[in-house]
């Protein structure tokens, strides 16, 4: 039996964090789409059927947390899960991605068994969420 591949955007203006982020989740279930910056990232996000986003906080031209917001503003995106990846690690950083509409934090540096257990973790949040409103809705 084959394994469902999910579409993972990947959004970070660092080509070293992408090539990382790549390299780490290579022979996963994961198939990466990457964006260098935030314009490319809500690009791709509505040419591609996205199943959850890795999204860099800081970035130069549209901030993580504007990225998350527009993601969140899209009918057809808003349920996306979205992981925001940050080198800070504080309450107020923490409280403002999680306004903007983030569905969880990664803290930078990630190891790979951290990445993979939190990615998996909310995809399969996400997909028993899913179900669960499509049996009540049944």
């Amino acid at each position: 039996m084959e394994r469902k591949r999910y579409n993972l955007l990947v959004v970070d203006d660092e080509e070293d964090a992408l090539t990382m982020v790549r390299h780490m989740l290579r022979g996963t279930p994961f198939n990466i789409i990457m964006a260098t910056n935030g314009q490319d990232a809500l690009a791709k996000a509505q040419r591609e059927d996205i199943d959850i986003v890795l999204l860099d906080i800081m970035m130069p031209d549209i901030s993580g947390m504007a990225v998350c917001g527009h993601l969140r503003a899209d009918p057809r995106l808003q349920s996306v899960p979205i992981v925001m990846l940050t080198a800070l690690d504080d309450y107020a950083t923490r409280r403002e991605a999680m306004q903007a509409g983030a569905t969880d934090l990664i803290t930078k540096p990630v190891t790979k068994d951290e990445l993979l257990a939190k990615l998996n973790g909310i995809l399969a949040e996400y997909h028993a969420g899913s179900q669960a409103s499509q049996a009540w809705l049944g």
